[in-house]
């Protein structure tokens, strides 16, 4: 029922549009494949901090591939994002703090008005496996696996309306999209059952939505460049129904090579402690980067 109104709501909007709004300008392009490379690194040594003290090392590498394809009657868009990083503490373990990848592609019907229809399709997961060190049955201290790829898992399938501005950025609105997850369940986890179904124990759940998505990558002048992808899914207004990952970066070129990063980002997920998650970081970063 929502989502029949919303429908209805659209086409109404649509309909009611100046002849000025209901068309747009197209841009044809040749086919685009932009490659983006970062690399960072850090040694932090505390002394006495807290009436604490350790030193380490961190290292994160961030990799962006983006094409897009412009012709007469269709436009295909496809991104991947992917990011790895590990703390090494001095004369101690390796530490994974951060990785994920996602990848995301876009069909748009090109005709001539200012809404046009888009199919989008998106996958998100991460690299490698986590492990945490617990004691187990026996007294001993082992590794238990938490998490990897495929598990948890993000796949949404979607079908909507795409309005462009800056020429190749856009705003999609899939008012009909299937979303499926899968979340992997840990010791003493007892989920709902009417939230999925669990298959070796991993809870899987699939339903129908209402998706936005945001693709921006806008340069300011020579050295400052606006990059903005994010995503928001719901079918209900409710804090189980709904999902939120906002990823936010401004890049300033220093020097070849050499940019500085300020990335934001806030994420929701629909499952306990049911917060907004924050990282904002500030970076050095050698970049290397091919169109």
């Amino acid at each position: 029922m929502f989502l029949a109104l919303l429908l209805a709501d659209f086409k109404t909007y649509a309909k009611e549009q100046p002849d000025s709004l209901k068309t747009v300008k197209h841009f044809h392009l040749p086919p685009t494949i932009t490659y983006t490379n970062n690399f960072s690194a850090s040694y932090v040594q505390y002394k006495n901090w807290k009436y604490n003290g350790n030193n380490s090392y961190s290292f994160l590498l961030r990799s962006n591939v983006n094409y897009d394809s412009t012709g007469n009657n269709w436009e295909t868009h496809l991104r991947f994002n992917g990011e790895l990083g590990y703390l090494k503490f001095i004369d101690s373990t390796w530490v994974k703090n951060t990785d994920y990848f996602d990848f995301a592609a876009d069909v748009v019907k090109k005709t001539g008005k200012r809404f046009e229809n888009v199919f989008s399709f998106y996958f998100s997961s991460q690299f490698l496996s986590a492990y945490e060190n617990i004691y187990n049955d026996s007294g001993l201290y082992a590794k238990h696996w938490i998490s990897g790829f495929g598990s948890p898992m993000n796949i949404d399938i979607g079908y909507g309306a795409t309005i462009h501005f800056w020429k190749t950025n856009r705003i999609d609105l899939t008012f009909v999209t299937l979303h499926t997850s899968t979340m992997p369940l840990l010791d003493n986890e007892v989920p709902d059952k009417a939230s999925g179904i669990i298959y070796k124990n991993t809870l899987i759940s699939s339903e129908y939505g209402l998706g936005i998505q945001t693709y921006i990558r806008k340069s300011i002048g020579k050295r400052i460049r606006w990059e903005n992808n994010s995503r928001f899914f719901a079918n209900a207004i409710n804090r189980q129904k709904c999902t939120v990952d906002f990823r936010n970066r401004v890049i300033v070129k220093i020097v070849k090579y050499l940019d500085f990063i300020v990335d934001s980002r806030i994420r929701y997920a629909p499952y306990p402690p049911y917060k907004f998650q924050f990282r904002n970081e500030l970076m050095l970063s050698f970049t290397f980067e091919k169109v």
